[in-house]
Order: structure tokens, then C-alpha cells, then sequence
């Protein structure tokens, strides 16, 4: 018996056609839609630089000369240290100059008058504690070196450790930081360098007494000349 109402015909070809043209179409369209929203904001909204520059506060800073700091009353503790160190009969002392000691170093040129110890300035605390290594071992007297808070005591570790190895004295006086109420107590600064250390003192009193010893203790062991 005849359908009353014949399906139409489909081509199989044409359908499958279409299907893929449609599926082209719908994923091509966000990614359009997506990149138009983006240029339409970057229009609204102006990109900011990724470094601003300085202002005038941060280029005077960074460009004009420093001014001198404000100097304390009275007799500075420096030029006491000073008299201390002259009586360890020391002649130099290699070190590279840094802030946290600019009081001492003061004081060796202008009060000292840079004469026993006469300061020798070196691009490195590790070369400088290595010549206070040599000079030991040549003249069999110590040297002293001074050295910055923290980050030149790291600096002068290996040579601190090739003195200890090689059982050679070598006085290292370590910068601190200018306020007190900021400043880290004991030997907290000499962490690194500390294992091979044999003294550490912080005050005036116990610096003057255990420079003393140590000198004492490392002219009895100096390396003897043979003949």
C-alpha cells in the first residue's frame, strides 16, 4: 500500500556538507567575538608602563652628592679602639673599606695618623684576611682585618677557614649596625666564620682582653727560621 505522504528525499552528501560548514562556522566564532572585546578594551583602557620613572625625590637621592652625617659630642669610641689596637704592636691592617666601620676607619687615618696599623685598602675581605694569613707566616705576627657586618664576614669565611686549617692567628673585627636599638647582640654577626673562631668578644673591655691574649698566644706558636 502507497504512502499517503512520501518523505523527501535527502541526499546524504549535501547533509554532510552542511554539518561540517556549521561546525566551521560556531568554532570560529568566539575566538572572533574574544579577540573584538579585547581591542575594544585595550582602546578604552590605556596600557600602563611597565617602570615608571623616578620622581624627583628618588633622582636627587640616587644623584647628588650625600651629606655629611651629624658627628656625636665628645670623644668618639673609635679613637679609643684605636688606642687599644696600637697596643698590640700591630703594623697593618689590610681590609676593604665598608659604612658599617667608617668610625674606625676614621679614626686609624685622622687620629692614628694611619701608622701602626697602617690601613691597606683591598677590593676583598677574603684577600685581605689571606694576607694577614701570609704575613703570619713570614713574620710570625697577626694581622688585623676589619670586615663588614654580615656580608663581609661571608666574603672572608673561606680565607678565615684556610687560617684556621692551617693554624695561623688572624684578629677579624666585624662591623655592626650605627643604632644600638637595632644592633644584633653577641656574635650573632660571625655565624659564618664562627666554627673557625677561637674568641669572640662585643665589648670594648672583652675586646681589649682577648686581643691581647690572642696576641700573646700566637707570637708562642710563630713559625721559627731555619738556619
Amino acid at each position: 500500500m502507497a504512502r499517503k505522504h512520501p518523505r523527501p528525499e535527502v541526499s546524504r552528501r549535501k547533509f554532510l556538507a552542511g554539518a561540517a560548514v556549521a561546525g566551521a562556522t560556531t568554532a570560529l566564532a568566539p575566538p572572533a567575538a574574544k579577540a573584538a572585546a579585547t581591542t575594544d578594551a585595550s582602546i578604552s583602557a590605556p596600557r600602563r608602563p611597565s617602570a615608571l620613572p623616578p620622581t624627583m625625590q628618588v633622582a636627587v637621592a640616587e644623584t647628588a652628592t650625600p651629606k655629611e652625617l651629624p658627628r656625636i659630642g665628645g670623644v668618639p669610641g673609635s679613637d679609643f679602639m684605636v688606642d687599644v689596637i696600637k697596643t698590640l704592636d700591630i703594623k697593618y691592617l689590610p681590609s676593604n673599606p665598608a659604612s658599617s666601620f667608617r668610625a674606625i676607619h676614621e679614626s686609624l687615618i685622622n687620629y692614628g695618623g694611619n701608622k701602626m696599623p697602617e690601613f691597606l685598602t683591598c677590593a676583598h675581605e677574603e684577600s685581605a684576611v689571606a694576607m694577614a694569613h701570609g704575613y703570619f707566616k713570614v713574620a710570625g705576627k697577626p694581622l688585623m682585618t676589619l670586615c663588614h657586618g654580615t656580608v663581609g664576614l661571608q666574603h672572608a669565611a673561606m680565607a678565615v677557614y684556610n687560617a684556621w686549617c692551617d693554624r695561623v692567628p688572624v684578629i677579624v673585627v666585624g662591623g655592626n649596625d650605627l643604632d644600638a636599638a637595632h644592633r644584633r647582640q653577641g656574635c650573632r654577626r660571625s655565624i659564618p666564620p664562627k666554627t673557625s673562631t677561637r674568641w669572640c668578644a662585643t665589648s670594648p673591655s672583652g675586646t681589649t682582653r682577648r686581643s691581647r691574649c690572642s696576641i700573646s698566644r700566637s707570637r708562642s706558636c710563630a713559625p721559627t727560621r731555619s738556619r
